[in-house]
């Protein structure tokens, strides 16, 4: 379980946060759309340690990019590694078959937001029933098990893949 704080994320975060729970919070844009955004425990591929993130938009009106989205989001982000130890785990969804797009822009996202050089992005594709996954785990830098997390996880999806 990890325990982030939304006192630390309202003072850097453009849009203010309400916690839901230890490490799930809401926001509201300028626009009316609601985003709820957090950590789940996942222990899909190691016991311990890694959160699945999760990012999801009210049905709303979509009015176009949002820069202050994607910096409140970061924000959240950086909190969660400031934990001790975190790797965070993005599988991209899959419902309406635009997960490629989805990786795509998380990638982005993530070259041009986390451009700390702290973090490392490590990403993998599987086939599992017919339908293409997109997954990317982040972990920093001096994680201890840096290497064997990346090594843990490729083993996973390479294990799990019927492409």
């Amino acid at each position: 379980m990890i325990v982030l704080s939304a006192e630390a994320i309202n003072i850097r975060a453009p849009y203010p946060v309400k916690q839901v729970d230890s490490s799930i919070f809401t926001f509201v844009t300028k626009y009316g759309i609601t985003y709820s955004v957090g950590f789940v425990p996942d222990t899909s591929f190691l016991e311990d340690g890694v959160f699945q993130f999760f990012l999801i938009a009210s049905a709303g009106k979509s009015v176009g990019q949002d820069n202050n989205v994607f910096e409140t989001v970061r924000v959240i982000i950086e909190e969660f590694f400031a934990q001790k130890e975190p790797v965070m785990l993005y599988i991209c969804d899959t419902a309406d078959k635009r997960q490629a797009s989805r990786d795509r822009l998380f990638r982005i996202w993530f070259n041009t937001y986390m451009h700390n050089k702290s973090y490392t992005m490590y990403n993998e594709q599987m086939t599992l029933d017919n339908v293409q996954y997109f997954s990317s785990i982040i972990l920093r830098k001096d994680h201890p098990k840096h290497n064997h997390v990346i090594a843990v996880f490729h083993d996973y999806i390479v294990e799990h893949d019927e492409g």
